[in-house]
C-alpha cells in the first residue's frame, strides 16, 4: 500500500509537467511525424530480413529500436553481454539492490520519465538519507579523521574562509566560476572552444594554491587529474545542473531497480534482443551493411546504428574505415575511471561511533556513501567510490585483497565497524571491455575536435550513445541520441 501511495503521488507531481512532455512528443515518444508517414504504408520495402541492425542494448539503442519498430521498421538488436541495459546496472544480488550505473533519474529527464510511465513502471521518489548532511561528513585528510567542525578549523584546510566547510569536490564548481554557456546544448559551439583548456591552468591563473589543487583533484569525476580535465566539460556539467533545475521535482528510481527500465523497453520490442552477440566487424557492401559477431554469425541490413561507447568500438573493424578524426576519437577520448566497492552492512556500527558512514577523503576510499534511497537511516550497503588515477591501486588487487584493504581502512575511520562489514561487490567500468569507462570525459581540446564527428552518420551507418548526447547528459543524453538517430534513419527511407 505504501508504494502505491508513492506512485500516485509521483503521477500528481508529474502532471504539471505533462504539457512540457507532450509539447515535445515527437521527441519523447515516437518521433510522431516520421512514424505517421512510415506507418501510412506497409513495412518499408527491402529484400533483407531486417531493416536496421542496432549494436548495443543500452538506453540509446533501446529507445531507437522502440521508435523504429513503431514506424514499421524491422529491427535486429545485438548485445555483447548477457544482460540488458549497458551501463544501467542494478546489483540484484546485493542487499538493498544498489545501483552501480544509471544511479538516479532526474525529474527533468522527460524521455526517461515518459518511457517509464508508458511502460507502466513504478517510479519512486528517492529520499534524502538522514545520514547525508554536511554536518555529518567525516573527513580523512593526510591520515587524520576530522569532523566537519574540526575540518573547518584545521591547518590542513587550504581554502578561503567562506569555503572551508564545503567538501572539495563541490568546491571545484564554485572555484571555476559561473558557466558562460548560454544553454546546456552550447557546449559544442565553436564560440565556446576557448574554454576547452585544462582546469588546472584556469585555477592557477586565479591564484588557487597547490595544496588546494591537490584536494580538488582527488574526487574530480571528469578527469584523472585537473591537468587532463577540460574547463569546458565542467561548464557543460554546470549548465546541465541548471537545465535540470528548471523542472523542479525529486530524483527518482524505478521500483525494483533502474535496470527494470531497459528490460521493460527490450520486452516491448517485437523482436527479442540477441544477447551474447559481440560485434567484431561492420562492412558496407553495395546494397547493405554486413555485421559479423565473434561467434561467426552474419547479419545484413540496410542501416546500422552503433551505440557502443567509444572504447568498446576499438574491438570492431569498420570497412570502409571510419574517417581519421573518428578513429582518433575512438583511440583518444578518455572515459571516467570509477571503482565502486559495495559493502554489506551487518549492523549499524555508526551508532556506536556517533559518526555517519559518509566520508570525504584523500585516502584509499576517497568517498563513502550510505546506499539509503528510502531514507531510513539504516542502509543495507555502503558504497565506496574511487575516481581517476587512484583506481589503479584497486584494479591491481584480487577481490579478497580488495576486501581486506577496504575493511581495514573503514576500521581506521570507524573502529566499531570491525566485523560489521563485508565486501559484496566490486565494479570497475573502465576495466569492462564492453564499456571502457563510466562516461565520456572529454579531455582539453577534444570537444571542438571530436564531439561533432562522433555523432554524424556515415551514409547508412549511424551512431548514438551517452557520448553522442547534445543536451542534458547521462541517461537522458543516451535516450536523446537514440531518438535523434532513429529519426535520421526514418528520413532516409
Amino acid at each position: 500500500m505504501g508504494s502505491n501511495r508513492k506512485h500516485i503521488r509521483l503521477k500528481k507531481l508529474a502532471d504539471p509537467n505533462r504539457r512540457q512532455f507532450l509539447a515535445t512528443a515527437a521527441s519523447a515518444t515516437i518521433a510522431a511525424t516520421g512514424a505517421v508517414t512510415l506507418q501510412g504504408c506497409a513495412t518499408p520495402p527491402s529484400a533483407l530480413a531486417t531493416d536496421v541492425i542496432i549494436i548495443g542494448a543500452g538506453l540509446a539503442g533501446l529507445n531507437a529500436a522502440m521508435q523504429l519498430e513503431a514506424a514499421g521498421m524491422r529491427v535486429t538488436m545485438l548485445e555483447a553481454s548477457n544482460r540488458i541495459g549497458g551501463r544501467v546496472y542494478t546489483l540484484d544480488d546485493v542487499s538493498g539492490t544498489p545501483e552501480t550505473g544509471g544511479t538516479q533519474i532526474g525529474f527533468a529527464y522527460r524521455r526517461i520519465v515518459e518511457t517509464a510511465m508508458r511502460l507502466n513502471l513504478q517510479l519512486i521518489p528517492n529520499g534524502r538519507s538522514p545520514l547525508l548532511t554536511e554536518d555529518s561528513i567525516v573527513y580523512s585528510i593526510q591520515g587524520q579523521r576530522l569532523t566537519r567542525a574540526e575540518w573547518i578549523k584545521s591547518a590542513l584546510n587550504p581554502f578561503a574562509d567562506a569555503m572551508r566547510g564545503t567538501p572539495p569536490d563541490r568546491l571545484l564548481g564554485r572555484l571555476i566560476g559561473v558557466s558562460p554557456l548560454a544553454s546546456v546544448s552550447a557546449w559544442r559551439d565553436v564560440a565556446n572552444a576557448q574554454y576547452d583548456i585544462p582546469v588546472q591552468d584556469h585555477l592557477r591563473a586565479k591564484g588557487v594554491s597547490g595544496a588546494a589543487l591537490r584536494l580538488l583533484s582527488i574526487n574530480n569525476s571528469y578527469g584523472d587529474s585537473l591537468a587532463t580535465t577540460s574547463l569546458l566539460n565542467l561548464y557543460y556539467t554546470q549548465a546541465n545542473i541548471t537545465e535540470i533545475m528548471k523542472t523542479p521535482g525529486p530524483t527518482l528510481g524505478v521500483a525494483g531497480g533502474n535496470q527494470r527500465l531497459p528490460e521493460a523497453m527490450a520486452n516491448s520490442l517485437r523482436n527479442p534482443v540477441l544477447t551474447g552477440q559481440r560485434v567484431v566487424a561492420v562492412t558496407k557492401n553495395a546494397d547493405a551493411h554486413e555485421v559479423v559477431t565473434a561467434d561467426g554469425r552474419n547479419y545484413r541490413a540496410r542501416f546500422v546504428l552503433c551505440t557502443l561507447p567509444l572504447p568498446a568500438m576499438r574491438g570492431v573493424v569498420f570497412s570502409p574505415a571510419l574517417p581519421v578524426a573518428f578513429q582518433l576519437a575512438i583511440q583518444q577520448v578518455p572515459y571516467a575511471r570509477v571503482t565502486q566497492l559495495h559493502l554489506n552492512v551487518k549492523r549499524p556500527f555508526w551508532l556506536d561511533d556517533r559518526l555517519a558512514p559518509y566520508v570525504w577523503s584523500d585516502g584509499l576510499l576517497e568517498r563513502v556513501f550510505p546506499s539509503d534511497p528510502r531514507a531510513t537511516g539504516l542502509p543495507q550497503t555502503l558504497t565506496c567510490w574511487i575516481n581517476g588515477a587512484e583506481t589503479a591501486r584497486w584494479d591491481a588487487l584480487n577481490d579478497a585483497d580488495a576486501a581486506a584493504l577496504a575493511l581495514a581502512e573503514m576500521a581506521r575511520l570507524f573502529p566499531s565497524s570491525v566485523g560489521a562489514l563485508s565486501l559484496a561487490k566490486r565494479v570497475s567500468w573502465h576495466i569492462n571491455a564492453l564499456a571502457g569507462g563510466a562516461w565520456a570525459n572529454w579531455a582539453p581540446g577534444q570537444v571542438n575536435r571530436f564531439a561533432g564527428i562522433v555523432t554524424e552518420p556515415i551514409g547508412a551507418l549511424h551512431f548514438a550513445g551517452e557520448h553522442c548526447g547534445l543536451g542534458v547528459r547521462g541517461l537522458e543524453g543516451a535516450m536523446e541520441s537514440g531518438e535523434r538517430a532513429a529519426r535520421a534513419i526514418m528520413l532516409k527511407i
